[in-house]
């Protein structure tokens, strides 16, 4: 070790949380631990902490997502396990969707019912669906219900209009 001016903790403690970045050990899409799981994990203060994954966010390794945490930015992959508990639902529901169990134009069942399914919340059911909808699998339909959305033409093709 050369002599000099010593390294803050918190960059070290950067660098370990790239490193495992970097290796997949948190993969693209996954939420981070959280600040108490690592402050106990390394033995550091909070603050120690809050700076290294500060110093992620300002290399665009991660993304705070407010009142869930810090997310490895890029887009997840089949393999990478759901996060959330939301994002489990979504899981499944997007594979019922895929095999037909729920088919195009089809409502899907209320909050109540998939909350019951799942053994989940219906704020946990409703953020699932959310995030279909944003992913344009699902339609909100004004005073009728979610619906599976109509399956699109392939983006390659040529159309009027």
């Amino acid at each position: 070790m050369t002599q000099g001016k010593a390294q803050p903790t918190y960059v070290t403690l950067a660098g370990d949380l790239r490193s495992r970045i970097e290796a997949g050990e948190y993969p693209p899409g996954s939420m981070m631990p959280s600040e108490s799981a690592l402050t106990a994990e390394f033995g550091v203060a909070r603050g120690t902490v809050r700076q290294a994954l500060a110093e992620l966010e300002r290399e665009g390794l991660v993304v705070s997502q407010m009142g869930r945490g810090r997310r490895v930015q890029g887009q997840p992959t089949a393999d990478t396990p759901a996060s959330t508990r939301y994002e489990d639902v979504a899981n499944q529901l997007r594979t019922a969707i895929k095999a037909g169990e729920f088919p195009p134009d089809v409502r899907l069942p209320g909050e109540p019912v998939l909350a019951a399914r799942f053994g989940t919340a219906r704020i946990t059911v409703r953020k699932a669906l959310e995030l279909l909808q944003q992913e344009g699998l699902i339609v909100v339909v004004p005073s009728k219900g979610r619906f599976v959305a109509a399956q699109s033409p392939p983006s390659d093709t040529n159309s009027e209009g």
